[in-house]
């Protein structure tokens, strides 16, 4: 299920949390209230933390919980950083995105197909209609 970019991001591949996350899955949504912030997203293979700017995350956390990050190279596959503006600061054998929406390279490819129609094939006029019925077309992508 593919979740959609904000501004900034930081995207995890949710195996790596359950296996290195002090308190794994669990304590990765207390943490950054992934069920009450619409901001922050959870699909079934990912987790998507959000934020204005990319210098607003709190790396040295992430590192106390378990996660790893090089600080010489400023990347980690850990997770990734990913900006709506200027894409994804480093790559992942994992982590796929069009700039509107980032997946997981075991997400469903029907989910996979219409994050790309969404973000390269539909108008704003279009969006527009769909969020005038309720409809938001920038949501997780989930089955039906």
């Amino acid at each position: 299920m593919p979740t959609f970019i904000h501004l900034a991001n930081l995207v995890f591949d949710k195996n790596t949390i359950a296996n290195k996350y002090n308190g794994g899955c669990d304590q990765f949504r207390i943490d950054y209230n992934i069920d009450s912030n619409e901001f922050n997203q959870e699909d079934d293979e990912l987790f998507s933390i959000s934020a204005m700017n990319i210098n607003e995350f709190d790396i040295d956390l992430l590192i106390e919980r378990g996660l790893a990050f090089d600080n010489k190279l400023n990347q980690s596959n850990d997770f990734v950083a990913i900006t709506r503006y200027g894409g994804a600061l480093w790559k992942t054998d994992w982590f796929n995105h069009n700039g509107t929406f980032a997946w997981h390279s075991n997400c469903n490819e029907d989910q996979k197909k219409k994050a790309i129609e969404i973000a390269e094939k539909m108008t704003m006029d279009k969006i527009q209609e769909f969020a005038e019925k309720g409809i938001n077309m920038f949501e997780t992508i989930r089955t039906k």
